[in-house]
């Protein structure tokens, strides 16, 4: 019998696992054929009742065996599972993908997608960008007599670059007024604070310096959207999985991810230390979650920034968790460096 556990405890952990492999209710018939427990069917058959009734397993059939309860899962995972090397490939692509010579948000990008592309599941980050970040340079470079490069680089090293169409033209004069004011509303100053400084700059500017500058604000604006909202790879793996199983319960998660705030506020108050937590269906509250499972880790303190993985309550857990754990630890390396 295996160190440390009860005979319950280890035909519970049998029940899991085979459960966890397969998704198929586990009998004790095949509990019982199993090395390590050495007993009886009918031996089996009386832990696993002792087991249902304590809310471990339940049996989703009158005559099935038994598949264990988000309970039962739940004690496995805390006391029972035992985590998986990380294989070398994945290892490997971590360690080639996730560089620090990436800006934040590319370096998140990255790290989603790799995530997702690896497991098959969904991945989720916090926003790449935490209120008040700093803008440290911004330009506006002639492309054509049309067109103009609008670059701002933000303290992170992080670059937005916008193409603006001007179908007038821009004359020098006015490109060089528009470069002044928008350096001095703009640089040192946290995103939205310069968004403001430079609409009140406006109020004294020609018609033609405003509206190049309108034009400019409103992509700053989109972009300080774009850069607070949570990123998720990978929905079309769930999409495809709900559509193949006919599943409702799937294409509910799918819907809860195209708006994840939700799911951000279950997460972030997870993310106070970096440990990895667990979520295992109805723990979260969440009535769309209760037949997925998300694994999360906080991979920066300040600001704060984590990842999740959200997949299937029955995954593949021991192999998983050192991926997620794996994926958080080059992230934070690499953006906690001095």
């Amino acid at each position: 019998m295996t160190a440390g556990l009860s005979r319950s405890e280890l035909i519970l952990k049998l029940i899991v696992e085979q459960y966890l492999a397969d998704g198929s209710p586990v009998s004790s018939k095949l509990i019982a054929e199993n090395a390590a427990l050495q007993v009886s069917s009918a031996t089996v058959r009386n832990s696993m009742v002792q087991l249902e009734q304590l809310g471990l397993i339940r049996s989703p059939h009158t005559s099935a065996g038994r598949i264990p309860t988000t309970q039962g899962i739940r004690l496995f995972i805390d006391k029972m599972l035992q985590l998986e090397p990380l294989p070398s490939r994945w290892l490997n692509d971590i360690q080639q993908h996730l560089v620090p010579q990436l800006p934040v948000s590319l370096l998140c990008q990255k790290a989603g997608q790799l995530l997702a592309n690896l497991t098959g599941l969904v991945s989720i980050f916090s926003a790449p960008k935490a209120a008040g970040r700093v803008i440290r340079q911004v330009d506006l470079v002639r492309l054509a007599p049309d067109r103009l490069l609008l670059v701002v680089i933000d303290e992170e090293g992080d670059i937005l670059h916008r193409v603006l169409w001007q179908p007038q033209g821009i004359h020098a004069n006015t490109l060089s007024r528009s470069l002044c004011l928008l350096n001095a509303a703009l640089c040192n100053q946290q995103w939205l604070d310069g968004i403001s400084r430079l609409s009140l700059m406006l109020n004294t500017e020609d018609e033609t310096i405003t509206a190049l500058l309108k034009d400019v604000m409103a992509q700053l604006s989109l972009d300080e959207l774009q850069q607070n909202q949570p990123l998720v790879f990978g929905q079309h793996h769930l999409l495809q999985a709900a559509e193949s199983l006919k599943d409702p319960a799937l294409q509910q998660v799918v819907q809860l991810l195209e708006q994840p705030s939700c799911l951000m506020q279950l997460l972030q108050p997870l993310a106070t230390d970096n440990n990895t937590k667990l979520i295992l269906g109805k723990e979260s509250g969440i009535a769309q979650l209760y037949n997925v499972s998300v694994i999360t880790v906080r991979y920066q303190a300040d600001p704060q920034r984590f990842l999740a993985l959200l997949g299937p309550r029955r995954m593949n857990y021991a192999r998983l968790i050192p991926l997620v754990e794996a994926c958080g630890q080059q992230l934070s390396k690499h953006l906690n460096r001095a």
